[in-house]
């Protein structure tokens, strides 16, 4: 997404495309004779003309258009979105019985399931037991985690799946269904304090406060007093509580308490939790090894040269002790920035078994064991994950000295078969309707109906032949999201078409950057849907917000004429703005895609603190390091994407390697 220039304001990706990082294929060229146009559509004029109305309301939260079009439109194939659209809009003054209705009505499909799960939700926060429970048992149980502990709560539905202890851990400290679950137990005893003690040091640690003392309020009064007093002032708490130890407390009460004290006050200075955690000889090994950890976490997010030392520190606290993923994670980051190789495998071999075999940390495994000499079971790792398709295959690829190729042939099924299969599957009434939603630009409604269908095609054969027709249709995201769902080659071209490539190539050129640069970029902004909107505010192909448009027309007088709302326009704008912080990191790609993401005053400041000993990989360690989560997933997708589209428009096998530089890009012919 553009960020307003010249930082970014309070803006999320699309999050909906995050399924576009995953395995996908490659490319097809579409020029407008290479697809058919618009499905003819089963409405009438007078039909369609109430649809558009309905959808465009919807889109601005209004319901009354959809609410009077339904009688016309119910027995459509839209029926189930268009009263789908006449509810959603008001839920929280939404009744049982229109929910029921509704439900009689369009029993089955995607927008059932979607309204159905946001109206749990909602009854769930009204605490309205009974209409939950009956909502909760007409229907598959659903695996969001706030419903699951919504039904924990119901005095209804009896026992739950899941213990309310085994969701509140499972939770993540703000999750407010799975917080007011917690309270209901405590309250009524079925929570005791030893979960209480296992989950505060989680809630003292993310720094929310606010939870952190409502839950102390279900210790013992003078618990509840120490722990609140320790959220004041951790470290006024801590000099203190040496000064004099209150008579009759229990010692694990007391290394409780030491230990929120010092998660607490990490968060304001890490340093000095390090050094109290080692010096405290009251705390248990846990106790210490799990500061040391949060401190070295923090440390890590900041880029602060001394997260590795720390944790260093805390694995020798506690030998034991299996701090979760995400610190794990930034003990492997760190660790590859202090070259301590050792200390990389001994973070991923403390990963849960599901976790340390994804491709992320089977790399950077591979990685360290190459750097100490063990080359034979590094070359190994490194073939098994090579591909021309995702960031850690590309990075394989240059591991092991290779460029990257694109196959000249793909596994397609035969196209008697793909047409067999489409005369079927255009028959569905679900992949109809995806398709309907894409056009009005219902983007998300899209997806979550597309999601449903493909679940239920059996096949990597019938969802080739689904994305076919989405190409036909020209609905562009749903083809990519279709092709993440087939690994392997199983025409690549699917996963990486490049509709509007006269436009982008236009834009490219006039702004000085590659083609494939800008293609990457637009593939994960948007899958090339030129009406998306991101809930931030972003627009179009390139998502930009309309402060950055207004600033880059201001800036570049070729583009003050352009429309954003146009998808020549947008591509126009943005990529001029790509350009311009471009420059501003002497032609580097890869800050580039970071400052488009999260502002040109992200990366800056990323840089200042980069002290590390340069390498050829440079610039692979610092994608990894970006403290952000959205922007380094957001910056290895845009080059891992880059990479492919140079490959197939230059038709050279380009190396990996060179897009991950942070210094200019050397490789950079537009294409």
């Amino acid at each position: 997404m553009a960020a307003t220039a010249p930082e970014l304001k309070d803006s999320a990706p699309w999050k909906i495309l995050s399924g576009l990082q995953a395995v996908c294929a490659a490319a097809i060229l579409l020029s407008p004779a290479a697809v058919s146009g618009a499905p003819a559509s089963v409405l009438t004029a007078g039909q369609l003309h109430l649809l558009k109305n309905a959808a465009r309301a919807f889109m601005k939260g209004d319901y009354l258009p959809a609410a009077a079009a339904l009688p016309e439109l119910a027995g459509t194939p839209m029926g189930p979105w268009v009263g789908y659209w006449s509810l959603q809009p008001r839920l929280h003054t939404l009744t049982e019985s229109k929910f029921t209705a509704y439900g009689h009505q369009f029993p089955h499909g995607g927008a059932y399931l979607l309204l159905r799960r946001q109206w749990l939700l909602e009854l769930g926060h009204r605490r309205d037991w009974p209409d939950f429970s009956t909502v909760y048992r007409n229907g598959p149980v659903p695996r969001n985690l706030s419903i699951r502990c919504y039904a924990a709560m119901d005095p209804l539905l009896g026992p739950a799946s899941a213990s309310p202890a085994q969701l509140w851990l499972a939770a993540s400290p703000g999750n407010a269904a799975c917080n007011a679950m917690a309270r209901h137990a405590l309250a009524g005893g079925t929570l005791g304090t030893d979960i209480l003690w296992k989950r505060l040091p989680a809630l003292f640690a993310s720094g929310d406060s606010r939870a952190a003392w409502r839950f102390s309020g279900y210790l013992p009064p003078h618990l509840a007093e120490a722990s609140r007093a320790i959220l004041r002032d951790p470290a006024l708490w801590l000099a203190q509580e040496k000064r004099q130890e209150p008579p009759g407390w229990d010692i694990h009460d007391r290394n409780q308490l030491l230990e929120l004290a010092l998660l607490h006050g990490a968060r304001r200075n890490p340093s000095l939790a390090v050094t109290q955690a080692r010096s405290l000889a009251a705390l248990t090994p846990e106790a210490r090894a799990r500061v040391i950890y949060h401190a070295a976490h923090l440390a890590a997010g900041n880029l602060k040269p001394q997260a590795a030392t720390w944790f260093g520190l805390a694995l020798r606290a506690d030998p034991e002790f299996r701090p979760d993923t995400r610190t794990l994670a930034w003990m492997v980051r760190s660790s590859l920035l202090s070259r301590n190789w050792i200390q990389v495998q001994q973070a991923i071999r403390r990963m849960p078994e599901r976790k340390k075999t994804l491709g992320e940390w089977q790399f950077w495994k591979a990685f360290a064991l190459y750097q100490m000499g063990d080359r034979l079971q590094a070359r190994n790792i490194f073939a098994g994950l090579s591909s021309p398709w995702t960031y850690y295959g590309q990075l394989s690829l240059a591991a092991l000295n290779r460029r990257l190729v694109l196959p000249e042939s793909t596994a397609a099924p035969p196209q008697a078969h793909v047409s067999v299969l489409q005369d079927t599957l255009e028959q569905n009434l679900s992949l109809q309707q995806a398709i309907e939603l894409y056009r009005l630009g219902l983007y998300f409604d899209a997806l979550w109906e597309w999601g449903k269908f493909l679940a239920g095609v059996p096949s990597p054969g019938g969802i080739h032949a689904a994305a076919d027709i989405a190409i036909r249709h020209q609905a562009w995201l749903l083809a990519i999201n279709a092709s993440t769902r087939v690994s392997g080659d199983l025409d690549w071209r699917q996963g990486f078409l490049l509709p509007y490539l006269g436009d982008i190539r236009n834009a490219a050129r006039r702004n000085g950057l590659p083609t494939a640069f800008v293609a990457g970029l637009i593939r994960q902004e948007s899958g090339f849907s030129p009406g998306i909107r991101s809930s931030a505010g972003a627009r179009g192909i390139m998502q930009v917000m309309p402060a950055t448009a207004a600033w880059i027309r201001n800036r570049f007088p070729s583009t003050d004429t352009e429309d954003m709302d146009s998808t020549r326009g947008n591509i126009a704008i943005g990529s001029a703005y790509l350009s311009y912080v471009q420059t501003q990191f002497r032609g580097s790609l890869l800050l580039a895609a970071a400052a488009y993401n999260a502002g040109p005053g992200a990366p800056r400041s990323w840089l200042q603190k980069w002290k590390f000993p340069p390498s050829p990989w440079d610039g692979a360690i610092f994608t990894a390091n970006i403290p952000y989560r959205q922007t380094r997933n957001y910056v290895e997708a845009v080059l891992s994407n880059t990479a492919v589209y140079q490959a197939l428009l230059q038709h050279t096998h380009p190396a990996p390697l060179s897009f991950w530089r942070l210094g200019p890009f050397q490789n950079s012919s537009a294409g």
